[in-house]
Protein backbone atom coordinates (compact mmCIF):
# COMPACT_ATOMS: atom_id res chain seq x y z
CA UNK A 1 0.00 0.00 0.00
CA UNK A 2 1.24 3.47 -0.80
CA UNK A 3 0.95 5.93 2.04
CA UNK A 4 0.44 9.67 1.87
CA UNK A 5 3.51 11.82 1.98
CA UNK A 6 4.22 14.59 4.46
CA UNK A 7 7.22 16.89 4.37
CA UNK A 8 9.18 16.79 7.62
CA UNK A 9 12.58 18.22 8.58
CA UNK A 10 15.16 15.48 8.81
CA UNK A 11 17.00 14.75 12.03
CA UNK A 12 20.48 13.43 12.56
CA UNK A 13 22.42 11.63 15.24
CA UNK A 14 26.12 10.88 15.39
CA UNK A 15 28.20 7.97 16.59
CA UNK A 16 31.98 7.99 16.90
CA UNK A 17 34.82 5.47 16.73
CA UNK A 18 38.64 5.51 16.62
CA UNK A 19 40.92 7.44 14.21
CA UNK A 20 43.15 5.74 11.63
CA UNK A 21 43.56 6.17 7.83
CA UNK A 22 42.15 8.30 4.97
CA UNK A 23 39.45 7.24 2.51
CA UNK A 24 40.06 5.33 -0.73
CA UNK A 25 39.91 6.70 -4.27
CA UNK A 26 36.69 6.83 -6.31
CA UNK A 27 35.67 5.53 -9.74
CA UNK A 28 32.71 5.80 -12.14
CA UNK A 29 30.88 2.48 -12.33
CA UNK A 30 27.37 1.55 -11.20
CA UNK A 31 26.01 -1.89 -10.30
CA UNK A 32 22.30 -2.59 -9.79
CA UNK A 33 20.72 -5.71 -8.33
CA UNK A 34 16.98 -6.35 -8.64
CA UNK A 35 15.86 -9.51 -6.89
CA UNK A 36 12.22 -10.20 -7.70
CA UNK A 37 11.81 -13.99 -7.90
CA UNK A 38 11.63 -16.10 -4.76
CA UNK A 39 10.34 -19.47 -3.60
CA UNK A 40 11.15 -21.53 -6.70
CA UNK A 41 13.79 -24.16 -7.36
CA UNK A 42 17.20 -22.85 -6.36
CA UNK A 43 15.68 -19.60 -5.10
CA UNK A 44 15.47 -18.17 -1.60
CA UNK A 45 12.24 -17.98 0.37
CA UNK A 46 10.33 -14.68 0.25
CA UNK A 47 7.43 -13.09 -1.60
CA UNK A 48 8.08 -12.47 -5.30
CA UNK A 49 7.67 -8.81 -6.29
CA UNK A 50 8.15 -8.01 -9.97
CA UNK A 51 8.70 -4.32 -9.20
CA UNK A 52 12.12 -5.09 -7.71
CA UNK A 53 13.66 -5.47 -11.16
CA UNK A 54 11.68 -2.50 -12.50
CA UNK A 55 13.21 -0.17 -9.91
CA UNK A 56 16.65 -1.55 -10.71
CA UNK A 57 16.01 -0.76 -14.37
CA UNK A 58 15.09 2.84 -13.50
CA UNK A 59 18.27 3.28 -11.50
CA UNK A 60 20.43 1.73 -14.23
CA UNK A 61 18.64 3.67 -16.94
CA UNK A 62 19.67 7.03 -15.52
CA UNK A 63 23.32 6.02 -15.32
CA UNK A 64 23.17 4.63 -18.84
CA UNK A 65 22.05 8.08 -19.94
CA UNK A 66 25.14 9.50 -18.25
CA UNK A 67 27.28 6.95 -20.09
CA UNK A 68 25.72 8.05 -23.38
CA UNK A 69 26.60 11.64 -22.52
CA UNK A 70 30.20 10.76 -21.67
CA UNK A 71 29.64 11.53 -17.99
CA UNK A 72 29.91 7.99 -16.60
CA UNK A 73 31.99 4.93 -17.43
CA UNK A 74 29.97 1.73 -16.98
CA UNK A 75 26.69 0.25 -15.72
CA UNK A 76 26.06 -3.41 -14.87
CA UNK A 77 22.76 -5.08 -13.95
CA UNK A 78 22.69 -8.39 -12.07
CA UNK A 79 19.12 -9.48 -11.39
CA UNK A 80 17.55 -12.46 -9.60
CA UNK A 81 19.84 -15.53 -9.62
CA UNK A 82 22.80 -13.40 -10.71
CA UNK A 83 22.63 -11.60 -7.34
CA UNK A 84 24.56 -13.82 -4.93
CA UNK A 85 25.90 -13.47 -1.40
CA UNK A 86 29.48 -14.06 -2.56
CA UNK A 87 29.31 -10.80 -4.53
CA UNK A 88 28.81 -9.05 -1.16
CA UNK A 89 31.50 -11.02 0.68
CA UNK A 90 34.81 -9.34 1.47
CA UNK A 91 38.06 -11.31 1.73
CA UNK A 92 38.32 -10.25 5.38
CA UNK A 93 35.02 -12.00 6.12
CA UNK A 94 35.18 -15.24 4.13
CA UNK A 95 37.30 -17.78 2.30
CA UNK A 96 38.88 -16.57 -0.95
CA UNK A 97 36.58 -18.77 -3.06
CA UNK A 98 33.52 -17.17 -1.43
CA UNK A 99 34.77 -13.56 -1.36
CA UNK A 100 33.89 -11.92 -4.66
CA UNK A 101 32.92 -8.38 -3.70
CA UNK A 102 35.63 -7.00 -6.00
CA UNK A 103 34.88 -9.34 -8.92
CA UNK A 104 34.98 -7.31 -12.13
CA UNK A 105 31.59 -6.14 -13.42
CA UNK A 106 29.74 -8.02 -10.69
CA UNK A 107 30.89 -7.53 -7.09
CA UNK A 108 29.46 -4.72 -4.99
CA UNK A 109 32.89 -3.24 -4.31
CA UNK A 110 33.81 -3.21 -7.99
CA UNK A 111 31.47 -0.21 -8.45
CA UNK A 112 31.46 3.18 -6.78
CA UNK A 113 27.62 3.36 -6.74
CA UNK A 114 25.22 0.46 -6.22
CA UNK A 115 21.48 -0.03 -5.96
CA UNK A 116 19.69 -3.12 -4.68
CA UNK A 117 15.97 -3.85 -4.30
CA UNK A 118 15.15 -7.00 -2.37
CA UNK A 119 13.76 -8.18 0.95
CA UNK A 120 15.65 -7.66 4.20
CA UNK A 121 15.63 -7.99 7.94
CA UNK A 122 17.61 -7.18 11.08
CA UNK A 123 18.62 -8.64 14.42
CA UNK A 124 19.39 -6.15 17.16
CA UNK A 125 21.01 -8.75 19.42
CA UNK A 126 23.65 -9.50 16.78
CA UNK A 127 23.80 -5.87 15.54
CA UNK A 128 23.16 -6.83 11.93
CA UNK A 129 20.89 -6.46 8.93
CA UNK A 130 20.63 -8.78 5.97
CA UNK A 131 19.54 -8.73 2.34
CA UNK A 132 17.83 -11.73 0.72
CA UNK A 133 19.66 -12.94 -2.38
CA UNK A 134 18.33 -14.38 -5.64
CA UNK A 135 19.85 -17.86 -5.34
CA UNK A 136 20.63 -20.37 -2.60
CA UNK A 137 23.83 -21.52 -4.33
CA UNK A 138 26.02 -19.59 -1.88
CA UNK A 139 23.88 -18.18 0.92
CA UNK A 140 20.35 -16.82 0.87
CA UNK A 141 21.33 -13.79 2.94
CA UNK A 142 24.08 -11.21 2.54
CA UNK A 143 24.61 -10.18 6.18
CA UNK A 144 26.26 -6.93 7.21
CA UNK A 145 28.60 -8.30 9.90
CA UNK A 146 29.22 -11.76 8.40
CA UNK A 147 29.85 -10.87 4.75
CA UNK A 148 30.36 -7.15 4.18
CA UNK A 149 33.35 -4.83 4.45
CA UNK A 150 32.61 -2.04 1.99
CA UNK A 151 34.90 0.48 0.34
CA UNK A 152 38.07 -1.60 0.28
CA UNK A 153 37.49 -1.70 -3.46
CA UNK A 154 35.74 1.26 -5.12
CA UNK A 155 32.33 1.45 -3.49
CA UNK A 156 31.32 4.85 -2.15
CA UNK A 157 27.48 4.98 -2.16
CA UNK A 158 24.92 2.20 -1.64
CA UNK A 159 21.16 2.70 -2.09
CA UNK A 160 19.34 -0.20 -0.44
CA UNK A 161 15.58 -0.63 -0.98
CA UNK A 162 15.04 -3.40 1.55
CA UNK A 163 13.12 -3.66 4.80
CA UNK A 164 15.08 -3.16 8.04
CA UNK A 165 18.35 -2.55 6.18
CA UNK A 166 19.24 0.52 8.27
CA UNK A 167 17.84 -0.19 11.74
CA UNK A 168 18.23 2.63 14.27
CA UNK A 169 19.16 0.43 17.24
CA UNK A 170 21.72 -1.52 15.20
CA UNK A 171 23.25 1.80 14.15
CA UNK A 172 23.07 3.31 17.66
CA UNK A 173 25.04 0.40 19.09
CA UNK A 174 27.71 0.71 16.40
CA UNK A 175 26.69 -2.28 14.30
CA UNK A 176 26.95 -0.70 10.86
CA UNK A 177 30.15 1.24 11.45
CA UNK A 178 31.85 -1.82 12.90
CA UNK A 179 30.62 -4.14 10.13
CA UNK A 180 30.49 -2.06 6.96
CA UNK A 181 33.63 0.09 7.13
CA UNK A 182 37.16 0.34 8.42
CA UNK A 183 38.76 3.76 9.03
CA UNK A 184 40.59 3.54 5.69
CA UNK A 185 37.47 2.59 3.74
CA UNK A 186 36.33 4.66 0.77
CA UNK A 187 32.68 3.90 1.53
CA UNK A 188 30.59 6.88 2.68
CA UNK A 189 26.79 6.45 2.31
CA UNK A 190 24.39 3.62 3.16
CA UNK A 191 20.86 4.73 2.20
CA UNK A 192 18.39 2.22 3.61
CA UNK A 193 15.23 1.77 5.72
CA UNK A 194 14.50 1.62 9.41
CA UNK A 195 11.69 -0.91 9.81
CA UNK A 196 9.63 -2.34 6.97
CA UNK A 197 9.03 -0.43 3.75
CA UNK A 198 6.06 -0.69 1.40
CA UNK A 199 6.37 -1.77 -2.22
CA UNK A 200 4.61 -1.17 -5.53
CA UNK A 201 5.00 0.66 -8.82
CA UNK A 202 5.16 3.97 -6.92
CA UNK A 203 8.65 2.90 -5.80
CA UNK A 204 9.73 2.80 -9.43
CA UNK A 205 8.56 6.38 -9.79
CA UNK A 206 10.31 7.74 -6.73
CA UNK A 207 13.52 5.88 -7.55
CA UNK A 208 13.46 7.54 -10.96
CA UNK A 209 13.03 10.97 -9.35
CA UNK A 210 15.68 10.25 -6.75
CA UNK A 211 18.41 9.02 -9.08
CA UNK A 212 17.93 11.82 -11.60
CA UNK A 213 17.79 14.46 -8.87
CA UNK A 214 20.99 13.41 -7.11
CA UNK A 215 23.56 13.88 -9.86
CA UNK A 216 25.29 16.80 -8.16
CA UNK A 217 23.92 16.98 -4.61
CA UNK A 218 21.37 15.63 -2.13
CA UNK A 219 22.41 11.99 -2.40
CA UNK A 220 21.30 11.37 1.19
CA UNK A 221 18.71 14.08 1.72
CA UNK A 222 16.87 13.36 -1.54
CA UNK A 223 16.57 9.69 -0.56
CA UNK A 224 14.68 10.62 2.60
CA UNK A 225 12.53 13.17 0.78
CA UNK A 226 11.48 10.71 -1.93
CA UNK A 227 11.09 7.47 0.05
CA UNK A 228 9.39 8.74 3.22
CA UNK A 229 5.69 7.84 3.62
CA UNK A 230 3.48 8.17 6.66
CA UNK A 231 0.28 6.43 7.72
CA UNK A 232 -1.71 8.53 10.20
CA UNK A 233 -2.25 6.89 13.57
CA UNK A 234 -0.54 3.62 12.67
CA UNK A 235 2.94 2.23 13.19
CA UNK A 236 3.16 1.57 9.47
CA UNK A 237 5.28 4.44 8.09
CA UNK A 238 8.05 4.09 5.52
CA UNK A 239 11.17 5.38 7.27
CA UNK A 240 14.09 5.90 4.89
CA UNK A 241 17.41 6.69 6.54
CA UNK A 242 20.82 7.79 5.36
CA UNK A 243 23.88 6.60 7.28
CA UNK A 244 26.96 8.63 6.38
CA UNK A 245 30.44 7.59 7.52
CA UNK A 246 33.28 10.06 7.97
CA UNK A 247 35.69 11.84 10.23
CA UNK A 248 33.76 14.97 11.19
CA UNK A 249 30.12 15.91 11.48
CA UNK A 250 30.64 18.73 8.99
CA UNK A 251 32.06 16.34 6.40
CA UNK A 252 29.20 13.89 6.92
CA UNK A 253 26.53 16.58 6.62
CA UNK A 254 28.23 17.94 3.49
CA UNK A 255 28.03 14.51 1.84
CA UNK A 256 24.40 14.03 2.92
CA UNK A 257 23.28 17.42 1.62
CA UNK A 258 25.68 18.28 -1.17
CA UNK A 259 27.22 15.01 -2.32
CA UNK A 260 26.02 13.50 -5.59
CA UNK A 261 26.88 10.80 -8.09
CA UNK A 262 29.31 13.16 -9.84
CA UNK A 263 30.25 15.17 -6.77
CA UNK A 264 31.21 12.61 -4.16
CA UNK A 265 32.66 14.37 -1.14
CA UNK A 266 35.72 13.07 0.70
CA UNK A 267 34.44 12.48 4.23
CA UNK A 268 37.85 11.46 5.58
CA UNK A 269 38.57 8.55 7.88
CA UNK A 270 35.49 6.42 8.56
CA UNK A 271 35.76 6.71 12.32
CA UNK A 272 32.23 7.90 13.02
CA UNK A 273 28.80 8.02 11.42
CA UNK A 274 25.69 10.18 11.31
CA UNK A 275 22.15 8.80 11.05
CA UNK A 276 19.75 11.02 9.12
CA UNK A 277 16.00 10.36 9.38
CA UNK A 278 12.53 11.89 9.80
CA UNK A 279 11.85 12.41 13.49
CA UNK A 280 8.80 10.53 14.78
CA UNK A 281 8.66 8.14 11.82
CA UNK A 282 6.99 4.98 13.10
CA UNK A 283 7.36 1.81 10.97
CA UNK A 284 6.34 -1.77 11.44
CA UNK A 285 9.22 -4.01 12.58
CA UNK A 286 11.06 -1.08 14.12
CA UNK A 287 10.77 1.38 16.99
CA UNK A 288 9.39 4.89 16.52
CA UNK A 289 12.32 7.12 15.65
CA UNK A 290 13.23 9.90 18.12
CA UNK A 291 11.61 13.31 17.60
Amino acid sequence: MQFRKQTQPWRSAALAGALLLPAAALANETHVYGIANFGGAGQCNADSHSVHTKTAAEFAGYFNSLVSSGLWSDVRTLNNSSARADLWTDASKGAAADAKDTQANAGVDDADVLFVHTHGGHNESFLRSWLVMGTNVDSCEAITDIHMNLGNGKLNIAVVKACQSGDYQVWKQGGYRQALVTPSSGFSVWNAFHGDSSCGNFVKRYVKRYVSGSRSDGVGENWIDEAYDWDIGKNNDDCPVSIVFGETKAARVAMFEFGGWRDRKNTGSKVASSYFYVGGCDPSSGQKLPE
